[in-house]
């Protein structure tokens, strides 16, 4: 018996098949194919059957980096999923390391915590650290990254789409990414790709990226890759913009996730004052990253994003911890990803949120 059902088709995610102002902007059938595909994106039915959620559960949400705007907004939907499943949740700070991640988990068993979702890193950022807490009987739910430990670790990974990978579901943030660059620039579309290396996903985009980008026809002319220690420390802006300057002819730049794009490097390209350059975030995209959208400010860049719905896809992960705790089977979380820009998918104001869901996981949970 399925307790509720949210309805979302693909069409039905976007706002809008074409950019304001297209009916004057010639397009080849190809370019406005991928861009009709990026706006229309992915997602399915969220159906979820009644779940068994356990009493007295302390949770430890493991943050990527506080002071990195996608990681802090993920932390927060985590924490609010988990406080709606009527759980104590603590928050523990990795501070954008491998180090500061093991730390963290080590908080979190030193302090007892009985479910451990660590959030946006992979297992093997810190395969000792979750050895211990699995040692230690914690119950390990990924927050969107892997389990790339061998053998794996993690008691589970929320589950998106019926027949999508793991894998696959993270190349999909690339290809829609180059779906939506290729749609917009297709004159001589040049690009240079930025790889998140620390974590086993930022591979993941930036290959679904250069694989869908080129056989469309673009050309990617450089990659760049950039670790949690040179988001944090700043210094990754630096090799962007030497990269930028370096090839003039790029008129597209693939960013991994918006928390690189609004920690610095936004406002260092548009005071380089380059002209002509779309920038697509081919990654999760938070409050910030939509908010640089709305604002508009910055006339020589076009700015787009993959948005996901992304609170949707943190409580599917307390929604995942719930129904291992209580052995059952994950539910398929099912949320939408599109591609948002000033004409396009934008909400008014925060994240890119995919419609009324949060009723369906309180029902299921014997919380509405």
């Amino acid at each position: 018996m399925t307790a509720a059902v949210v309805m979302m088709t693909l069409a039905g995610c976007a706002t809008g098949a074409t950019p304001e102002g297209a009916a004057t902007q010639e397009r080849s059938a190809e370019a406005q194919a991928a861009l009709d595909k990026a706006y229309a994106g992915l997602g399915g039915d969220l159906e979820l059957p009644p779940a068994d959620v356990a009493d007295d559960v302390s949770l430890y949400v493991i943050s990527c980096g506080e002071s990195n705007s996608g990681c802090a907004e993920g932390t927060a939907g985590l924490v609010e999923g988990g406080k709606a499943a009527g759980w104590d949740v603590e928050v523990a700070d990795g501070k954008l390391s491998p180090e500061g991640f093991a730390t963290a988990i080590r908080q979190a068993i030193a302090a007892g915590a009985d479910v451990i979702i660590p959030m946006g890193f992979g297992c093997m950022a810190a395969q000792a650290a979750f050895k211990e807490a699995r040692d230690a009987g914690i119950t390990i739910v990924g927050g969107g990254g892997p389990d790339d430990c061998d053998p794996a670790l993690w008691d589970a990974v929320p589950q998106w789409l019926e027949g999508t990978s793991f894998d696959e579901k993270w190349a999909l943030y690339g290809q829609l990414g180059a779906d939506w660059a290729y749609g917009i620039t297709e004159d001589a579309p040049r690009a240079i790709t930025l790889t998140h290396t620390t974590n086993g996903f930022g591979p993941l985009i930036t290959d679904g990226f250069v694989t869908e980008f080129e056989k469309l026809g673009g050309k990617v002319v450089v990659n760049v890759d950039v670790t949690d220690p040179e988001a944090a420390s700043g210094s990754f802006i630096q090799k962007v913009t030497t990269a930028l300057l370096a090839n003039p002819d790029v008129n597209v730049l693939q960013i991994p996730g918006g928390g690189f794009l609004t920690g610095g490097l936004y406002q260092a390209i548009a005071q380089s004052g380059v002209e002509d350059l779309t920038i697509v975030v081919g990654g999760p995209s938070d409050t910030t990253t939509l908010d640089l959208i709305r604002s508009g400010s910055n006339a020589g860049i076009t700015l787009g994003a993959v948005g996901e719905a992304t609170r949707w896809a943190q409580w599917a992960s307390v929604d995942t911890a719930i129904r291992v705790l209580a052995d059952q089977s994950p539910a398929y979380s099912a949320q939408p990803m599109v591609v948002v820009d000033a004409d396009n998918n934008l909400p008014a104001s925060g994240p890119f949120d995919g419609g009324d869901w949060e009723s369906a996981y309180l029902a299921s949970w014997g919380k509405g």
